[in-house]
């Protein structure tokens, strides 16, 4: 499928709230590690940067760790159109209001509710400068060769089916390959050139419907990741899966654990989709070499 204007363009922005300590402690793994840039804001929120976009991940501080709101970018001629679909589907869209769509650099914003529990955020973005120093260092935001967006989020989903036909025939993702292996069952879904903004699993790995197994951050070079892997230990992050390379997108990555309680991928090279003519494939294995299991993520 050629990406269309009453679509989703790309993963704009993730909300997450941080239960006491844990902020702090993600500010480290997302600076001083990834190195992405870090800016407190007045309510005690910090914004991550990874682009030149105000924030590509918002950490706010609570009572829980949870993922708060999904910001999916919606082009400004497609809006209307797309919250039509969304509304014929019977889910329930609200307003948030002026107050949210401004806190979320956005120009519009419209807000549901899944059955597993995940906010979605649909929004048109204000426009915004380039960050050179930022873009250097990770695949965000546009570029060159694709939209890209923030990176890609797995999600564990009670109805795959109903989940599935949401995000490809409402939103208008494709299907880029499955994985299927004893441990799990994930489909790869790509909105964009990024080979998936999304996969999606059964529960597996012992989380249940509603939790979020990793998120995943592209860096420009191959030399940030190992570099970035050096820093786990002397920081007191555990690795959860050492440096190794997927069978479907071909990514360079290893996974650590967050102390919000979801893994974080760190990777480079991942393939590029030509939607015109793409074939989905199924292979039997997420890796072909490495990404040795040290220890589970903690839902």
């Amino acid at each position: 499928m050629q990406a269309n204007e009453i679509a989703v363009r790309q993963l704009g922005y993730l909300v997450f709230e941080c239960a006491p300590g844990v902020l702090e402690a993600m500010t480290v793994v997302y600076g001083e590690i990834l190195g992405a840039a870090l800016e407190p804001q007045a309510d005690g929120a910090v914004h991550v940067r990874l682009d030149g976009r105000g924030f590509r991940l918002r950490l706010e501080p609570g009572e829980s760790n949870r993922l708060t709101a999904i910001g999916w970018e919606v082009p400004a001629a497609g809006f209307d159109g797309l919250m039509a679909k969304i509304a014929a589907t019977g889910a329930v869209l609200s307003d948030p209001g002026a107050e949210v769509a401004a806190a979320r650099q956005a120009a519009r914003i419209m807000r549901m509710t899944d059955a597993d529990g995940f906010v979605h955020e649909f929004h048109v973005d204000l426009p915004f400068a380039e960050d050179a120093a930022l873009k250097a260092k990770f695949v965000c935001g546009t570029e060159d060769n694709g939209v890209f967006g923030l990176g890609h989020l797995v999600q564990i989903v009670g109805d795959m089916a109903a989940t599935r036909g949401f995000y490809t025939d409402v939103l208008g993702f494709d299907i880029s390959d499955r994985i299927t292996w004893p441990a799990a069952d994930l489909f790869f879904l790509h909105c964009n050139q990024r080979h998936h903004t999304v996969a999606l699993s059964a529960p597996a790995f012992g989380m249940p419907p509603g939790a979020v197994h990793h998120l995943m951050f592209e860096a420009k070079s191959q030399e940030q990741v190992d570099a970035a892997y050096a820093k786990l230990g002397a920081l007191g992050f555990p690795v959860i899966m050492t440096i190794g390379q997927h069978t479907n997108d071909e990514v360079y990555s290893f996974y650590m654990g967050a102390p919000a309680g979801y893994a974080i991928e760190f990777g480079y090279g991942g393939k590029v989709v030509d939607r015109a003519n793409w074939e989905y494939k199924t292979f039997d294995a997420p890796s072909s070499w490495g990404h040795e299991l040290q220890l589970a993520p903690q839902a």
